[in-house]
């Protein structure tokens, strides 16, 4: 299954609400609700009218909730949900000081600070400052959210390519969980993952090899996961020039358009050292690119579809608003996103690549469209984002429209998670949909990616 942000379940106290038929019942319950001195009942009826997109009242009841309650639920949520999206560390540790000296004791729990001193933490990698990334996550208090905080920032760190203070972090999460005994973690898969990318990142060949040789004889229920620990153990092989061990799974992604570009670049070399000649590679090759291009191709005509496309308005980062029909007789791609979904995140180095391969093709237009933003700062934050990894993407913004509360180029694409793209032909037609990240390999993603916009073309 392809990886994906989705929506998060339905409050039930609220679709009691949304869903009551009976006006006197329903006015009664508002009203109640409305005279109530518990935060939580004001709360609940400002999602009421979230839900049935009155933006005023909305709105009023939020405003009216901070006068009330300064020191409550949401105002430390709001405060909370602000070092969650802030991105300067100066900003965030500012913030936090402020959360930490009105909110000794927080409302939601004292999870909610050591989470904020995670989020703090993190804000610090590729800064160059790894003694205030440590004195953040140490300030975590409860004991085993700290072991996984360790490694989420260990795998954050592989991002910031900070090897070294990765490694750090994550044989502080190894350590607890040997210190524990017991079982293996659930999370253990996933600590040996980090570890043995963090290795390999830092050329730590040999002392790596062990853990991701451990990690691929470890049980794993996604075949997903255990294609991407193959992946590690592989790379890991052919760094090692243990070719002839490596070629059987060089081969399998090479068949599978899911070969790392470490694999390709070392596949020659492997089948000399498994056939001990050359014979039969170039045909070898041959079929390998055909049957993928095949498959692909066959795949992709059970799923072709026309459908109107919906001529969405937004905004680009400098301001200017744009519309589906300015595209008009062009192949438009669709890529629904936003800076805090891993998998889109993930999906973007192949899409940068797709967006070279058609940068001289003026036929061909790739727009991508941040939203669902949780923050009001969402396009500084997309712009930054993209300015931070030196992607040449067009970024739009789907704003949240201010009366309904809702995303309105998503919702017109009924996009139920994201990444999800779309590619619309020269006549306005939807011709494919495709949910969720680059999990068949880069050269699969970026051929079928230029298969669907040869097929739209007609």
């Amino acid at each position: 299954m392809a990886a994906v942000a989705q929506r998060g379940p339905v409050n039930p106290k609220l679709a009691a609400l949304t869903e009551e038929k009976d006006s006197l019942v329903l006015n009664k319950k508002l009203a109640m609700l409305n005279s109530s001195k518990e935060e939580a009942d004001l709360a609940l009826l400002g999602s009421y009218y979230t839900a049935k997109r009155n933006r005023a009242k909305a709105e009023e009841i939020s405003r009216l909730i901070l006068e009330r309650y300064p020191n409550g639920s949401a105002a430390f949520d709001q405060l909370f949900n602000a070092i969650y999206n802030e991105r300067n560390p100066v900003e965030s540790e500012k913030k936090y000081n402020e959360l930490i000296k009105r909110w000794p004791t927080p409302p939601n729990g004292k999870l909610h600070l050591d989470y904020s001193r995670y989020y703090v933490a993190v804000t610090f990698l590729g800064k160059k400052n790894p003694a205030k990334v440590l004195l953040y996550l140490n300030m975590i208090q409860d004991t085993s959210y700290k072991t996984n905080a360790f490694s989420y920032a260990a795998r954050e760190a592989i991002e910031a390519k900070e090897y070294t203070l990765g490694e750090q972090l994550i044989k502080k999460t190894m350590a607890d969980v040997a210190r524990r005994g017991g079982p293996k973690p659930a999370n253990y898969n996933e600590y040996l993952r980090i570890y043995s990318l963090l290795l390999y990142g830092s050329g730590k060949y040999k002392e790596g090899f062990n853990y991701a040789e451990e990690l691929i004889n470890l049980p794993e229920k996604s075949e997903l996961s255990k294609k991407a620990y193959q992946n590690i153990y592989v790379n890991y092989l052919v760094a090692l020039n243990r070719l002839k061990e490596a070629y059987p799974f060089m081969e399998e992604r090479m068949r599978e358009g899911a070969a790392t570009a470490e694999m390709k670049s070392k596949f020659k070399a492997a089948y000399l050292a498994a056939k001990g000649n050359d014979s039969g590679y170039d045909e070898l090759m041959q079929i390998v690119n055909v049957k993928l291009k095949e498959k692909i191709k066959a795949d992709l005509a059970k799923k072709m579809k026309s459908e109107p496309a919906f001529n969405f308005v937004a905004k680009d980062l400098m301001g200017k608003t744009v519309q589906l029909s300015d595209y008009k007789g062009k192949i438009v791609i669709l890529d629904f996103w936003a800076t805090w979904c891993g998998p889109c995140k993930a999906s973007f180095p192949m899409m940068q690549k797709a967006v070279n391969k058609y940068k001289d093709d003026k036929d061909v237009v790739f727009l991508f469209i941040h939203t669902m933003e949780t923050s009001p700062d969402a396009p500084k934050l997309a712009a930054q984002y993209m300015k931070d990894m030196k992607y040449t993407f067009n970024v739009l913004m789907d704003m949240k429209d201010p009366k309904t509360n809702i995303s309105p180029a998503s919702a017109g694409y009924k996009v139920p998670g994201i990444p999800q793209k779309f590619v619309i032909d020269k006549n306005g037609n939807v011709r494919f949909s495709t949910l969720g990240g680059g999990s068949a390999g880069e050269d699969a993603f970026l051929e079928e990616m230029s298969i669907m916009i040869d097929m739209a073309k007609g």
